[in-house]
C-alpha cells in the first residue's frame, strides 16, 4: 500500500536549548551550532531549522532551511530526554551578518 511508519513528530516537546553562528576566519564563512533537546518522554523524529540571518539595521540577508543531517547529525531520532548537539558551515559570501533567528519545525 506504500505505507510507512516514521518516527513520532511533537515539536512541542522539542527545545533549542542553545545556539551560536561565529565567523570562520580565513574562510568568509559562519558555523551553526545547535544543541536540541527532547522534553519529552517518548523518542522524537529530528526536526527541520528554519534559519533567518539579518544585518546590523535587522534587514534579512538570507533565509534557508536546514535538516539535522546537513548539521551533521548522524541519526535521524533525538531519545527522550536526551540532548543532541548539531553544527555546520554556512557560506555568505561578502556579506556581514550581525544576527540571526533560529526556529524548529516539522516540514
Amino acid at each position: 500500500a506504500g505505507c510507512r511508519v516514521e518516527p513520532l513528530r511533537r515539536i512541542a516537546a522539542l527545545a533549542v536549548d542553545a545556539s551560536g553562528l561565529s565567523p570562520v576566519e580565513g574562510e568568509g564563512g559562519y558555523r551553526l551550532s545547535v544543541v536540541l533537546r527532547n522534553r519529552g518522554d517518548v523518542e522524537l523524529m529530528l526536526p527541520a531549522f528554519d534559519l533567518l540571518l539579518s544585518d546590523t539595521q535587522g534587514r534579512t540577508l538570507a533565509r534557508r532551511v536546514l535538516t539535522a543531517g546537513e548539521l551533521a547529525a548522524s541519526t535521524r531520532t533525538l531519545a527522550a530526554g536526551a540532548e543532541l548537539a548539531l553544527q555546520g558551515g554556512l557560506a555568505v559570501g561578502e556579506r556581514r551578518v550581525s544576527g540571526y533567528t533560529i526556529e524548529i519545525f516539522y516540514p
